[in-house]
């Protein structure tokens, strides 16, 4: 009899009381990537040397090589490099040709500004991980020096090669 007024207790309970709702919302995230733009701002310019002398640019040098990247906001990307050895004498009989070196120091990079003083250094030679800016302004600036050593011998004229900045998303 317990049981029954019980239930009959329960059956008189105002809806509100005795209902219970819930609902639910799906989390979403969409991942993309989107390309990347690679700009050259400013060849790798050593300028005039002298014959037998070794010739320093720093990466903060206003003849330094300059890029400009425009890539994924925050994104993280591994820097490398193709460096030459040596520079190519484009105006003397084949052969003639001044080394080129890089040291640990020869590159910066630097997130969102275009300021190598305040970039971080790294090898050419071995990479880095550089990161983008944030938006509205997701570029990074990447900066190359070196030492060209031309010999006591060196032939006159404009030497030349080639060095090659790759981007990878990491």
């Amino acid at each position: 009899m317990k049981q029954a007024l019980l239930f009959v207790a329960l059956l008189g309970l105002p809806a509100q009381l005795a209902a219970q709702a819930s609902t639910s919302v799906s989390a979403d995230a969409v991942v993309v990537t989107t390309g990347m733009t690679i700009t050259t701002l400013q060849d790798l310019n050593f300028g005039t040397v002298i014959k037998g002398v070794a010739t320093t640019l720093q990466p903060t040098a206003a003849t330094a090589g300059a890029w400009q990247v425009t890539g994924s906001s925050n994104a993280f990307v591994i820097i490398s490099f193709t460096l030459p050895t040596l520079l190519t004498n484009i105006q003397a009989l084949p052969g003639s040709t001044m080394p080129i070196a890089f040291n640990a120091t020869s590159a910066r990079w630097n997130r969102a500004t275009n300021n190598a003083a305040a970039g971080t250094p790294f090898d050419p030679a071995t990479g880095a991980v550089g990161r983008f800016g944030p938006p509205p302004n997701p570029n990074m600036y990447i900066w190359l020096g070196g030492t060209v050593n031309p010999a006591a011998a060196a032939k006159p004229g404009i030497y030349q090669a080639t060095v090659v900045v790759s981007l990878l998303y990491q």
